[in-house]
């Protein structure tokens, strides 16, 4: 008798809200989830890289300056992922010319404005304004209790 009583004050369009909210914050954590999860290759130390363009098993390489690290691959196609310490990429690249090597360079990810300061300001602005609106709503249009 109570489980009924209950069902009856909770009023469906409630429910329907919080089902809303609940969907709304699975596909954010999701979408951060996919974010993070992009696979990096294998790291190698800064001494194998210098190791492999000495005997000429670099085939290409990509700088991304943001995070101080190069991703090269060897003429077999595995692709590795080497940091190096700040101010050295000069001499990286200096190598890599010598060595006659393509390289390219590259914005790094974690530099997104989106990501980083703009989504999370406007997610939090929707939950605030929507646990707003749901307040108001429910309780802005009940007149005062008469004394």
């Amino acid at each position: 008798m109570l489980g009924v009583r209950v069902l009856e004050r909770v009023r469906w369009r409630n429910v329907l809200y919080a089902t809303l909210l609940a969907a709304v914050l699975a596909v954010i954590v999701l979408a951060l989830q996919v974010v993070n999860s992009a696979s990096a290759p294998p790291e190698k130390p800064l001494s194998d890289l210098l190791t492999a363009l000495d005997q000429g098993q670099v085939v290409s390489g990509t700088f991304d300056s943001g995070d101080d690290h190069i991703d090269w691959s060897d003429p077999h196609g595995q692709r590795y992922r080497t940091f190096y310490p700040t101010g050295y990429e000069a001499v990286l690249v200096d190598k890599f010319h010598e060595d006659q090597v393509r390289f390219g360079a590259r914005q790094t990810a974690g530099s997104n404005l989106w990501l980083t300061a703009v989504l999370p300001n406007v997610i939090l602005l929707v939950l605030i304004g929507g646990f707003m609106w749901y307040v108001l709503r429910r309780y802005g249009s009940k007149p005062p209790p008469a004394t």
